[in-house]
């Protein structure tokens, strides 16, 4: 009898359970649905502060290949002078790392 009692219990729980589903239209959502982002504001274009900046990168930019120009000529001129086949002096090595370090500046200026 306790079996019996198990059987229609969960056979009437089922059935009023599959009822209420059938009279919805589909199973109830689990979460509530997302929010959509919002979008992030305009900020206002000043084309006169943009037209400055673009103004000094270029600038910097001309500033800066003149320098490395200048220096790659000088490094030329010490590596013809010396010989570099045993020891490099330290003064060229710090002409080449000026020229990287100019080289990447110029780089990050243009790419803006």
């Amino acid at each position: 009898m306790y079996l019996s009692r198990r059987v229609f219990i969960a056979a009437s729980v089922g059935a009023s359970v599959n009822t209420v589903w059938a009279a919805q239209d589909g199973p109830p959502p689990q979460f509530p649905p997302p929010f959509p982002r919002p979008e992030p504001p305009e900020s206002p274009r000043n084309k006169k502060r943009d037209r400055a900046i673009l103004k000094a990168n270029r600038e910097a930019v001309n500033k800066d290949v003149t320098r490395m120009s200048e220096l790659v000529d000088e490094l030329q001129k010490q590596l013809k002078e010396s010989n570099t086949t045993d020891i490099l002096s330290l003064d060229v090595i710090r002409k080449s790392e000026e020229i990287e370090k100019l080289a990447r500046h110029v780089r990050d200026l243009v790419r803006g």
